[in-house]
């Protein structure tokens, strides 16, 4: 088995191995490769310590020095190198208090969450595969190294992570490492919400978002207003992480606004959900006046994901009202004060003042909605002045 890698990730490789030190890629790059996939990134492990890492290479970065990573810079690409390590104990259940650097890339192989993590490779000894990953990325498994509970309470993100991977990759999880997931489940809360969400984007963007069910079903994301819910709506929409993450949320969710309090979900997608929601509560209707008013409302990008979401909830054909939004943008038919032939100076010039002005525009608006073709600067005048 032989992998062609990018040539920055052979230089730092071949320069640690021409120095007398072992080096592999390691983690998920490999798994990706052996998956058919192209990494978005590579890491690379090797026995040399951080100080002999940064003396090889014109431009480092102490980016994580006291757990072994240096970040090598070539040719403006950062490449993240870490020494082979066993780690200490985690008392948070987050981070190892602290790390202990070792030659031999088995120990280091041996303190990874999941065989299909587990594996590292160079050209020179070919893939290390010490755990079976290779065998489970075959038949689609996921399982944990070691002693599946003793991972999952070093470091609770592993039981998202788990789940994530379940529904990316559409692996089955061995019943040891499931169970010891959903019994640690509870040090989730230990977890920031910011990477709880993080991992729940993740786990939208897959082929298998259902394969998050078990983990609502337990105590571990209570305090974010989750609860065990039917996900194969998501499965069915298209891989928009914002519909994704809403129709997780709007369905498993017992109060949407908390969920997204508690979540630390950024203002743009709040406003985005709680605009799904309004939109999403009745099938939307094929009516041009109505269509137009809730692009308005919510505005093309949400209207259109609105009814992905209804036509798979409501199991309503929605193509219709697709191509209604369609024409209605394509021909440039006003929905927007914006759009209106006529201007705020113009209504003041007409002798109308303060909220006068708002309140009449509005008025020419709902009409021109309506009767698209009196949308013209003399029509809106002759109308606002009878």
């Amino acid at each position: 088995m032989k992998f062609k890698l990018p040539k920055n990730i052979e230089f730092v490789i071949n320069t640690l191995l021409e120095s007398g030190h072992s080096a592999y890629i390691v983690g998920g790059c490999v798994r990706d490769l052996l998956c058919g996939k192209v990494p978005s990134d590579y890491d690379i492990t090797t026995s040399a310590l951080p100080e002999v890492t940064r003396s090889l290479f014109k431009k480092t970065v102490d980016t994580g020095i006291k757990h072994g990573t240096i970040t090598v810079i070539i040719d403006d690409e950062p490449i993240e190198v870490t020494t082979f390590r066993t780690e200490g104990s985690y008392l948070d259940s987050r981070r190892p208090d602290k790390v202990n650097f070792v030659v031999d890339v088995k120990e280091d192989l041996s303190r990874r969450d999941f065989t299909i993590n587990a594996m590292c490779y160079n050209h020179r000894e070919g893939l290390i595969d010490i755990f079976g990953g290779l065998d489970d990325i075959k038949n689609g498994v996921l399982r944990a190294v070691g002693d599946a509970k003793v991972r999952f309470s070093e470091d609770a993100l592993r039981i998202l992570r788990l789940f994530r991977f379940a529904a990316t990759l559409g692996f089955t999880i061995e019943d040891k490492t499931f169970k010891a997931a959903l019994s640690c489940a509870p040090l989730l809360e230990k977890i920031s919400s910011e990477r709880i969400l993080s991992e729940l984007k993740k786990a939208c963007r897959g082929e298998s978002p259902k394969a998050l069910s078990p983990l609502l079903e337990c105590d571990g994301l209570k305090k974010y207003c989750l609860e065990d819910c039917d996900l194969t709506i998501i499965e069915n929409l298209n891989k928009n992480e914002d519909l994704r993450l809403f129709a997780l949320l709007n369905l498993s969710s017992c109060n949407l606004k908390e969920s997204l309090t508690a979540l630390k979900c950024s203002n743009k997608f709040t406003s985005y959900c709680e605009k799904m929601k309004i939109l999403c509560e009745q099938p939307l209707k094929d009516d041009k006046v109505y269509l137009k008013k809730n692009l308005a409302f919510a505005g093309e990008e949400i209207l259109f994901d609105a009814t992905y979401y209804c036509e798979n909830f409501f199991d309503i054909d929605m193509s219709s009202q697709r191509k209604t939004l369609k024409t209605i943008i394509s021909k440039e038919e006003p929905y927007l004060i914006s759009h209106l032939d006529i201007s705020g100076e113009d209504i003041l010039n007409l002798g109308f003042k303060g909220n006068e002005i708002g309140e009449k525009l509005q008025i020419l608006l709902n009409n021109v909605i309506e009767h698209p073709e009196q949308n013209t600067r003399e029509k809106l005048i002759k109308l606002i002045s009878n």
